[in-house]
């Protein structure tokens, strides 16, 4: 049995085992029929990796994923960085604290939200790019390459992949567009990376909020202190199955939130995109 079926057959589970994992026991919600649906919810992330490469037929497949995602009046506004090069991705993965699924991933992907391709074709065309100095168009980039990089994700695990998302690409963004040689209007959003997930360190699937709380009709309605208790009780029943120690998710919450410290080098961000120039009027 291959890794790629193996991983098939270890995460291949029951509609409803999966709307358990993803709400806990009290969902009361329907199981879906849509193949695509179930794909998603099943989705979990892998921080240790086998050695076996990623196929170019399936980055060329991921990133066709990403370019079929929408993107805000077809500006297309973003860029990814391919990085599996041992020794690039280990300087990378050093201004990004040095995280263990970067080093044992074969792929880092680094997606960008980048006005530098629109900027240059705004200068050619010779129309006025006052626009450019604004945070919008920054957004509408960054918003950009997010839902490429979901696609992407996706569609790697699809294709029999684990995957992890890198927020640390944004903890020292001056020095790491420096390493990429980023141009100027080109901002680094998030590093996704990609590879066969080792088995013998399995991951559930991560219970979320339930919809109650997120889901708001017609107006805004505060979540009440006793429907994040009961989500702290789901959690902690998650974590008591994957032998992580005990903590409330709103406890984690308030300190991950709680300082400048927390933020783990991210308040310079708005720093970096000033000298980068990328729209902060």
């Amino acid at each position: 049995m291959t890794n790629n079926q193996d991983y098939a057959v270890r995460y291949v589970q029951p509609v409803n085992d999966i709307l358990v994992d993803r709400y806990g026991t009290d969902h009361g919600l329907t199981s879906s029929q849509s193949s695509i649906i179930n794909h998603i919810m099943m989705h979990r992330t892998i921080r240790d990796f086998t050695h076996e490469e990623v196929l170019e037929s399936d980055i060329t497949a991921a990133i066709a994923a990403a370019q079929s995602a929408a993107t805000s009046s077809h500006l297309q506004s973003w860029s990814v960085i391919r990085i599996s090069d041992r020794q690039h991705k280990s300087a990378v993965n050093r201004l990004c604290g040095n995280q263990g699924q970067i080093d044992t991933a074969p792929l880092m992907l680094v997606w960008l939200a980048d006005q530098s391709r629109n900027f240059a074709i705004s200068e050619e065309e010779g129309t006025s790019n006052d626009a450019f100095d604004y945070f919008e168009t920054s957004m509408l980039g960054i918003i950009d390459a997010s839902m490429a990089a979901q696609n992407a994700a996706l569609a790697f695990e699809a294709l029999g992949y684990g995957t992890c998302f890198i927020g640390a690409v944004r903890n020292n963004a001056e020095k790491l567009a420096s390493l990429l040689k980023l141009p100027d209007r080109c901002i680094p959003v998030a590093g996704l990376v990609i590879g066969r997930p080792a088995l013998r360190n399995s991951t559930d699937i991560k219970p979320r909020l339930p919809q109650r709380v997120v889901v708001h009709e017609e107006t805004y309605r505060i979540a009440q202190r006793d429907e994040i208790s009961a989500y702290d009780q789901v959690m902690k029943r998650f974590q008591s199955k994957q032998w992580m120690a005990s903590v409330n998710w709103s406890s984690k919450v308030a300190v991950r939130l709680s300082t400048k410290a927390s933020l783990d080098g991210r308040d310079r961000y708005m720093t970096f995109m000033r000298s980068a120039n990328a729209g902060v009027l």
